[in-house]
C-alpha cells in the first residue's frame, strides 16, 4: 500500500513538474467541451455574419452588383475573417450545409433565412465546417495562452491552469463564440499567435529581419480582422525600437523594412480597394456610424445638427421592428439607405458626412460623449455573461472575471518599473486599443469588443501576480 502510495505521488509530482505532459493534458482537456459543443451545438447566425458573408461572396467573385447595399458591404467590413471563411469552404469537402443543420439554425434562432443567403449555403457554403474549425482555434488560442504563460513565468502549473480557466474550460469561448460566424474568435487567435511569436523573439539574443517579417504580417492582419486593432501594426515595431533604445537589438535598416512594409502592403492595399471600388480611401466606412452610435446609444438625436439626419431617426424607430423608444442604439445603421437618398449620396460618402455630423455633435455636446465613453468602459470591463446553459456558474465567475480584465493592468500602470519592458510594452498597447475602442466604437458593443481582449488582460493579471509574489518571498526570505 505504502509503495503504491509513494508510487501514485511520484507519478503525480512526474505529470506536475512535465510542461509536455502538462500541455497534452491541456489539449485533451480542451478538446472534449468543443467535442461535446460540435455534435450538440449548430452554428450561430447574427446580422454581422450576414455581412461577413457577403464580402466573402464579394471576394471569391460572385455575381453581385457594387451598387447593392443589402449584397454589397460597400467597405463596411474588413477582409480577413470573409478570407477565413472563404478558405473553409473551398476546402470543405462537403459543399454546403445540411439541410438539417439549416433547420436548426433558423428553429432555434426564430427566423427564417432569405433565398438569396439560403442558396450560398445549399450549394457552397459549409457553415457547420467554419464551427468546427472555431472550435480548433478554441484549442489553438488554449494552448498559445499555455505556451505564452510558461513563457513567462516558467510555472507550467500556473500556465496550465490559468489556460484551461481562461479559454479551455470557459463556456463563452465553447458555448459562445466559437458557434457564432464573428470575427472575435479568429482575432483573440491571431493576437495571442502574435503576443507569442514577440514573447519567443524577446527572449532570443539575436533578431534577425526574416523573424520579424511574420510578427509584423501578423500585425497587419490582425487590423484587417478588427480594425480595434490597427495598433498591432506598429506593436511589434514599437517593442523593435524599445530594444534597439536599450541596446538589447541592433539598428538595422532591413528590420525596420521587415516591420513596416507587411502591414503597409496589407492595410495600404485594402484602403486601396475601397478607394477604387467605392471612393472611399479608408480601412472601413463603419466609422461614422459608430461615432454616432454614441449619441443614439445615450438616446440624444437632438445632439446631431442635420435636420435630415434628426428626421430621419425619429420616423424611423417607431416604425423599425429592430428599435424601440427605450433602445434604438443601432438606427444610425438601419436608415442607412434612407440617407442615401434624402442626401443624394452614395453608401461611402454618407459614412464620411456622418463622420463630420458626429464630430459636430461632440463639439457642441461633449458631456453626452464623455457619458457615453465611461459607460462604454464600464461595460468593457464587466466580465461577458455565460451562454444559456451555464448562466448559475456566472455569479462565482464574475468577481474573478472582474480581477482578470483589470488586476494586472491596474498595477503595470501603478508600478510600472517592477516588471519587465515586455510586459510594460503590452500594457501600454492594451490601454490604448481599449481607449481607441471606446472612444470610436464604444457606443455599439463594447461588450462584444472586449472579448478578443480577455486572454491578454488576463496574461497580464497573472504573470504581474506572480512576478509580485516572487518578490515578496524574496524579501521574506531576506528577512
Amino acid at each position: 500500500m505504502t509503495v503504491m502510495r509513494q508510487f501514485n505521488g511520484g507519478l503525480i509530482r512526474q505529470i506536475m513538474n512535465s510542461s509536455k505532459i502538462l500541455l497534452a493534458l491541456v489539449i485533451l482537456l480542451s478538446s472534449l467541451p468543443r467535442v461535446y459543443a460540435a455534435f450538440r451545438r449548430v452554428p450561430y447566425l447574427t446580422p454581422d455574419s450576414f455581412s461577413y458573408l457577403n464580402l466573402a461572396r464579394v471576394l471569391r467573385g460572385e455575381n453581385i452588383s457594387p451598387f447593392d447595399l443589402h449584397r454589397d458591404d460597400q467597405g463596411f467590413r474588413t477582409p480577413v475573417y470573409p478570407i477565413f471563411l472563404n478558405t473553409i469552404f473551398f476546402l470543405s469537402p462537403k459543399k454546403g450545409t445540411e439541410e438539417a443543420i439549416l433547420q436548426r439554425i433558423q428553429r432555434h434562432q426564430g427566423f427564417k433565412i432569405d433565398a438569396w443567403h439560403l442558396k450560398f449555403f445549399t450549394q457552397k457554403e459549409n457553415l457547420k465546417l467554419v464551427q468546427i474549425t472555431q472550435h480548433i482555434l478554441g484549442i489553438l488560442s488554449t494552448v498559445l495562452l499555455f505556451q505564452l504563460l510558461l513563457s513567462l513565468t516558467g510555472n507550467s502549473l500556473i500556465a496550465f491552469f490559468v489556460a484551461l480557466l481562461v479559454i479551455g474550460w470557459n463556456p463563452t469561448w465553447f458555448w459562445g463564440f466559437e458557434l457564432a460566424i464573428l470575427t472575435e474568435i479568429l482575432t483573440a487567435t491571431l493576437l495571442l499567435t502574435l503576443l507569442w511569436g514577440l514573447c519567443k523573439l524577446d527572449q532570443t539574443q539575436e533578431i534577425r529581419p526574416r523573424s520579424l517579417w511574420w510578427v509584423s504580417l501578423l500585425g497587419g492582419l490582425l487590423a484587417l480582422t478588427r480594425p480595434q486593432f490597427i495598433l498591432a501594426t506598429i506593436l511589434p515595431l514599437s517593442w523593435w525600437l524599445y530594444k534597439v533604445i536599450r541596446k538589447s537589438a541592433v539598428f538595422s535598416w532591413h528590420s525596420v523594412v521587415a516591420l513596416l512594409l507587411p502591414p503597409l502592403i496589407l492595410v495600404g492595399g485594402w484602403i486601396t480597394r475601397n478607394g477604387i471600388r467605392y471612393g472611399f480611401w479608408g480601412i472601413s466606412t463603419v466609422t461614422g456610424f459608430n461615432l454616432c452610435i454614441h449619441f443614439t446609444s445615450m438616446k440624444r438625436i437632438d445632439a446631431f445638427n442635420d435636420k435630415i439626419l434628426k428626421q430621419t431617426l425619429y420616423e424611423h424607430i417607431p416604425k423599425c421592428p429592430k428599435c424601440s423608444v427605450k433602445n434604438y442604439r443601432f438606427a444610425i445603421i438601419h436608415i442607412a439607405p434612407n440617407l442615401m437618398l434624402k442626401w443624394k449620396l452614395p453608401y461611402s460618402a454618407i459614412s464620411k458626412k456622418l463622420e463630420k455630423e458626429a464630430f459636430k455633435a461632440i463639439i457642441h455636446h461633449p458631456d453626452i460623449f464623455m457619458k457615453s465613453i465611461i459607460t462604454a468602459i464600464i461595460t468593457f470591463f464587466k466580465p461577458l455573461p455565460f451562454p444559456a446553459g451555464f448562466a448559475s456558474f456566472f455569479t462565482i465567475w464574475f468577481p474573478f472575471g472582474l480581477l482578470l480584465k483589470v488586476g494586472g493592468l491596474a498595477l503595470v500602470l501603478f508600478m510600472p518599473r517592477r516588471f519587465p519592458h515586455f510586459i510594460r510594452i503590452l500594457a501600454a498597447f492594451s490601454v490604448a486599443t481599449i481607449l481607441l475602442t471606446v472612444v470610436v466604437a464604444g457606443g455599439a458593443e463594447p461588450d462584444r469588443y472586449s472579448f478578443s481582449m480577455e486572454p491578454l488582460l488576463a496574461l497580464l493579471t497573472f504573470v504581474v501576480a506572480y512576478s509580485l509574489c516572487l518578490h515578496l518571498w524574496k524579501v521574506e526570505e531576506r528577512k
